[in-house]
């Protein structure tokens, strides 16, 4: 079953204790495997970025997978 990015992009990202980062905005896919190796997180306004262990920039999270 195939699925289109335009059908996850906004959905919401959680951590491991299912609190909310933010929504989804992009992912990165490797050219030579075609795997997904990182995804764009809009961070949620009540998150401080400096306590959170991605690469921040413009308001989004790279976050690597």
């Amino acid at each position: 079953m195939a699925i289109f990015a335009n059908e996850i992009f906004g959905r919401d990202v959680v951590d491991s204790h299912n609190e909310k980062l933010g929504e989804l905005r992009d992912f990165v896919i490797d050219k030579l495997s075609g795997s997904v190796t990182q995804i764009v997180v809009k961070l949620e306004t009540n998150l401080d970025p400096g306590m959170l262990p991605w690469e921040y920039r413009n308001g989004l999270l790279n976050i690597p997978i």
